[in-house]
């Protein structure tokens, strides 16, 4: 039994402790500030390759449309081109004239690999063409013409894909003009037709640095869609045929063209995460997209991720060994004050426990020079530390052309672990132990070496064998064991009959329980068509008295029977009413998406139909679209929209309001109206069935509509609730569940 130690002592302990789990809390800190600094610098450098690499693909583009301006200057203010096409216009039939006009564009076509040049009227007709081409590209064009006629300079269009022959180009549009007496006069134009895919794509989709997802793109905007305009890489496409909207707000694309600069993360097409740079092209409508995926910018992250938590393990494995050094220390010094011998060995146990805890630790120079180790190291070796210190770690190893090979393979990945090897110490002893080993640099990231640890698995071996004593006993015990549980099982198959026979039973129930439902539902429809035969007796009877015999009644007998057809009709209503929240429970719910503001519109129509002399203002607000039966959902807003109409009748005009808002996995709509409002304190009567809040004689109703609203919204899975103060109008709110 070990005594307990001074008071004195465990207050040492205490602030040992303490010192202990405030250390560890700031190596983790630190490792985690370690970690996170590696991630905004690998963060930064992705940031300025994409920003260079996104200028180099501009600049790339600016100095593909210059040489283009450049190879149409040639034609440009040609004064001897321009006569000759004069002359070709007035006189279409000379060979010489055309012969002229046809050398320069020849020329240009095969020094510059044109796809072709078109030569076109001031009405932009197509004259000449190098190739054949269709007659209406000029029409087509018109726009881009005028342009480069009103400027009277060069103009390079748009790409453009022609619908009828499939075909992707863009044009430079040259000006043609003839000054004559002073005069400048507007012959036609040229067109040259260029093939993106022979300059313009390759150097675009050319990415400079090895990446598996870096990519550019080229992009526009056509109306509320942006346009790829390049090839992908990623899926097969051919150009200008992808197209996404504007409201895709996280695609890179759309924000390049909504006016965004610089670097953002955003979801591609592929709606993978990315890393984008983007940049406007000069002179154009087209934008610049150069971006990598994240999970390829971050990948180096995961070993040092791993190399950080190894050093904060291992440093807080430290400080816990000096903790507990600390902790023997005191005990130690406390049994030698009582008992100098005892003393002596607990403190000698103490010493080689914590000896014997710890595994090999070597640190080895790029040279594969050992330059420290520690205790453990010089007991598995047999030699001591002076001895150890300046010798080839490998020399110590039973096989050391394979202790070198794993040196080397350190250095090529980072990091070695679990690697067996055996250590030979100075006596011959061999000791198996599993290799763990990476490497180490300075502030400035320069490798220092090799920081390795050698864990001793011979009890780990020794363990295993045991573990398999162990397996062959459990073996025996399990064939023992099976005996008894067969005896369960039968016993168990015995409870399983019980069960079936219990089952059955319920079964017989449940069929039991359909067929008083199915008894009830025609005892509701019994009731109600037996109830509206006699109602309507009454009803038509007491309009034939007040009709044939009117003159014979006095003014009391009179308002009598207008009492007993209000209070017929009325029940008549009662029972419409109460049929439809019944059949509510077992209608089926045909589920779709929803336009709400449609369903609103619908029902503002019918109610002005109903109310035509009412002045109702029905303010729509943003409202998101709804997923739920489309017939039930728009009896919701009849029966609330009708029950604002109908408490708003002492006001000159109906001011209702509705609208919508998404909050967590619901979106919430409401009606809010400037009625007579309720006071709160009933609440918990407004959805009931028959529960009226209101003097019956001062608005009319049955009292169901709202207990109706309240099923239909439970059976959607969603919830009913209202806010009102008496004279300041009532605001109804329901829910339903929110699908992307």
């Amino acid at each position: 039994m070990i005594n307990p130690l001074p008071k004195k002592a465990n207050v040492a302990l205490f602030i040992a402790l303490a010192i202990f789990i405030t250390a560890s809390a700031c190596i983790i800190i630190l490792g985690c500030y370690v970690y996170q600094n590696k991630k905004k610098d690998i963060s930064h450098a992705a940031k300025q390759q994409l920003t260079t690499i996104a200028e180099l693909k501009v600049w790339e583009i600016n100095n593909w449309r210059n040489e283009r301006i450049s190879d149409a200057n040639v034609i440009f203010k040609n004064d001897a081109f321009a006569s000759d096409v004069l002359d070709y216009f007035h006189n279409p039939s000379s060979l010489q004239a055309k012969k002229n006009v046809l050398s320069l564009l020849s020329a240009t076509q095969k020094s510059y690999n044109y796809k072709n040049i078109l030569l076109l009227d001031k009405n932009n007709n197509l004259q000449l063409a190098l190739n054949d081409h269709e007659k209406y590209f000029g029409k087509i064009h018109s726009n881009v013409i005028n342009e480069a006629v009103v400027k009277n300079d060069i103009v390079i269009s748009d790409i453009h894909l022609d619908n009828k022959t499939g075909c992707i180009h863009l044009s430079i549009v040259i000006p043609i003009v003839i000054v004559q007496k002073s005069v400048s006069k507007h012959l036609g134009t040229v067109m040259i037709m260029i093939d993106p895919h022979m300059r313009l794509f390759p150097a675009i989709k050319l990415w400079p640095v090895p990446s598996e997802t870096g990519e550019s793109l080229l992009v526009h905007r056509d109306g509320d869609n942006v346009v790829y305009l390049n090839a992908l890489r990623h899926i097969k496409n051919a150009p200008l045929t992808m197209k996404r909207p504007l409201t895709k707000s996280s695609l890179p694309a759309v924000m390049a063209v909504l006016g965004a600069k610089g670097t953002v993360y955003g979801t591609d097409y592929r709606k993978k995460t990315v890393f984008a740079a983007i940049k406007a092209v000069p002179d154009s409508n087209w934008f610049l997209i150069a971006k990598v995926d994240t999970d390829e910018i971050y990948a180096t992250l995961t070993t040092r991720f791993w190399v950080t938590v190894f050093f904060i393990i291992l440093n807080i494995l430290i400080l816990g060994v000096i903790v507990a050094y600390i902790w023997r220390y005191q005990q130690a010094k406390y049994y030698r004050e009582q008992y100098e011998l005892e003393d002596k060995r607990a403190f000698l146990y103490a010493r080689s426990l914590i000896e014997a805890s710890l595994d090999p630790l070597v640190t080895i120079s790029p040279e594969g020079k050992i330059m420290d180790v520690n205790e453990s190291t010089e007991s598995i070796t047999g030699r001591s530390r002076k001895e150890l210190i300046g010798s080839n770690f490998s020399n110590y190893f039973t096989e050391p052309e394979k202790a070198d090979e794993v040196y080397k393979l350190v250095f090529e990945k980072g990091a070695v672990r679990d690697y067996p090897l055996s250590l030979r110490n100075v006596s011959g002893k061999v000791t198996e132990v599993l290799y763990n080993a990476s490497l180490y640099k300075n502030e400035v990231g320069e490798v220092q070496g090799v920081f390795a640890a050698a864990r001793d698995i011979t009890e780990l071996r020794r363990i295993e064998k045991e573990l398999k004593t162990a397996h062959d006993e459990l073996e025996l015990r399990v064939k023992e064991r099976t005996k008894e549980l067969q005896i369960a099982n039968e016993a168990l198959q015995s409870e399983i009959t019980e069960r079936k026979e219990v089952e059955k039973l319920i079964e017989h129930r449940t069929k039991l329980l359909e067929m008083t439902n199915k008894e009830l539902e025609s005892f509701s429809y019994s009731v109600s068509h037996d109830l509206r035969a006699p109602l309507r007796a009454i009803d038509g009877y007491s309009r034939m008295i007040l009709r044939d015999q009117k003159d014979q009644l006095n003014d009391d007998a009179a308002r009598k029977f207008d009492l007993i057809r209000s209070n017929t009709q009325m029940m008549g209503k009662l029972i419409d009413d109460l049929l439809s929240f019944s059949r509510l429970g077992r209608l089926e719910i045909n589920m779709s998406k929803l336009d709400m503001e449609g369903l609103l519109n619908d029902v503002r129509m019918e109610l002005q139909v109903i109310n035509p002399d009412r002045r109702i203002d029905l303010n729509i607000k943003v409202i998101p679209p709804g997923f739920g039966d489309r017939t039930l959902i728009k009896q919701v807003y009849s029966n609330l929209l009708s029950n604002a109409v109908k408490y708003t009748k002492n006001k000159d005009e109906a001011n209702i309001e509705t609208g919508g808002y998404k909050e967590g996995n619901e979106n919430i709509y409401y009606i809010k109206d400037n009625g007579v409002g309720f006071d709160m304190e009933y609440y918990d009567k407004l959805f009931g069935v028959f529960q009226r809040l209101h003097n019956a004689d001062d608005y009319e109703g049955t009292g169901v509509g709202l207990a109706i609203v309240q099923r239909i919204i439970h059976r959607h899975g969603g919830r009913v609730w209202a806010e009102s103060k008496v004279e300041e109008g009532a605001t109804f709110y329901f829910s339903l569940p929110a699908k992307d």
